[in-house]
């Protein structure tokens, strides 16, 4: 999933009990970017929350993190190239490898990424978003150097990777690409800012794989569509249905979904059969996903 923090220039950056919410539910690193007027800081690769708070607080304390500048914080769940620093967002916008990689980098531009992004070469050390911006982005940015302006670059970018960016310039300006919520005036690419009944790093592997494979054999549609694929009973009472349908089918079968719904609330699965009110027999019972055209 990952999430986008996107803090327009004059907002307050939100308070640490939120920031750590989203490290929690994405807890795969993190990094952030901001621009002094002349050029977009980039810091990245903070595999702890400790680590990420403790930079963040030695930029905004020694005052490099400007009002009059846009602010973007990105807190990762690995989809591909590993769960690695060099893999955290946000990124420049380069084709080269080593400026995509690194983990502290100054830059014309800046960009983090929240979704998959089908089609892409991946490997250890190296993920769709990075091949997205090394073949998509940079040679866009070369060509269009003021594609931050364009709304048919915004249609354009939108359409090639089928998910949420932002983007940051060397002046502080913020582009948006795709939907987010607005909360006191911070951008959000997803929900996982607000507090959770459960801890959503033990889903990871799990989350990462189902992911993927949504990816590959649907097609992305619009969110009513993708509700209408929340056919088991047990999503009713799950925590994890709004994301579900906005990104992912996570469960194969009514009983995987039970599974996930106690695995969520920590409880037994007999708990949840309770609450759903089945006969005790009906719990072995496999009931397979419907195959839905989403065109």
């Amino acid at each position: 999933m990952c999430i986008i923090v996107a803090v327009p220039a004059g907002v307050d950056i939100p308070n640490d009990t939120t920031l750590k919410e989203c490290f929690v539910s994405n807890p795969d690193g993190a990094g952030f970017m901001w621009s002094d007027g002349k050029q977009v800081h980039i810091r990245k690769g903070f595999m702890k929350w400790e680590d990420f708070k403790k930079a963040l607080d030695a930029e905004l304390d020694a005052g490099r993190i400007y009002t009059d500048s846009a602010v973007v914080l990105h807190f990762r769940i690995t989809t591909s190239g590993k769960t690695q620093p060099a893999c955290c967002h946000p990124f420049p916008i380069s084709d080269k490898k080593k400026e995509l990689q690194a983990t502290s980098i100054e830059s014309r531009w800046g960009i983090a990424h929240n979704g998959v992004i089908q089609g892409r070469t991946t490997y250890d050390g190296w993920s769709d978003t990075m091949d997205f911006i090394a073949c998509v982005v940079a040679p866009l940015s070369r060509m269009h150097p003021s594609f931050m302006y364009s709304d048919d670059a915004n249609e354009l970018l939108k359409g090639a990777c089928k998910s949420k960016l932002a983007i940051i310039n060397h002046a502080g300006e913020m582009m948006l690409v795709g939907e987010f919520t607005e909360d006191d005036g911070v951008f959000y690419s997803n929900t996982s800012y607000l507090p959770t009944r459960y801890n959503w790093s033990s889903y990871t592997s799990t989350w990462s794989k189902a992911y993927d494979s949504y990816f590959e054999n649907s097609s992305y549609g619009n969110i009513d569509k993708l509700i209408s694929q929340l056919e088991y009973q047990a999503c009713q009472v799950c925590p994890n249905a709004y994301d579900c349908a906005e990104y992912m089918e996570w469960c194969g079968s009514e009983y995987e979904a039970v599974a996930t719904c106690a695995d969520a609330y920590a409880c037994t699965e007999e708990e949840i059969y309770e609450l759903l009110d089945w006969p005790v027999e009906q719990k072995e019972e496999e009931v397979w996903a419907k195959v839905y055209d989403l065109d």
